[in-house]
């Protein structure tokens, strides 16, 4: 059971790191966002087009912080392994994570656990968004 999802996360970074080589970002390849006036001109995405080397990290629907194509295929691997990471009886309720676990954050309604590491480089990324935009 544990090598299948193993194999089966493996498979879906792969696919991510495909989809993030051709720079599109996979809810504008499935069709899920919609231009809207605040995406119009700056680029293909608008003002939220990201530097070449650079994708929307996609933690959460509308998170356009633009990252590394690795730190968005490991968004989405810590999405897919959110619910193997949550303590239910831990002082935040369903919010509180395993030992070892801590909030990502990458927004302010970001509760998905990660290591302490990963929310680190998600501070980072948060920081450096701005200066990560084509626009």
């Amino acid at each position: 059971m544990y090598t299948r999802c193993l194999a089966t996360a493996a498979v879906v970074a792969t696919l991510l790191m495909i989809l993030a080589s051709f720079c599109v970002p996979t809810s504008q390849a499935a069709g899920l966002h919609h231009v809207t006036a605040s995406h119009a001109g700056n680029g293909p995405y608008g003002p939220d087009t990201c530097l070449t080397g650079y994708v929307w990290r996609e933690a959460f629907t509308d998170d356009h912080v633009c990252v590394t194509p690795d730190q968005r295929t490991r968004a989405a691997f810590d999405n897919s392994q959110a619910r193997y990471r949550v303590n239910p009886h831990g002082a935040y309720g369903s919010d509180s994570c395993r030992s070892g676990y801590v909030w990502r954050e990458a927004g302010p309604n970001d509760h998905v656990c990660v290591t302490p590491e990963q929310r680190t480089q998600t501070a980072y990324d948060n920081e450096q968004a701005l200066s990560r935009y084509a626009a």
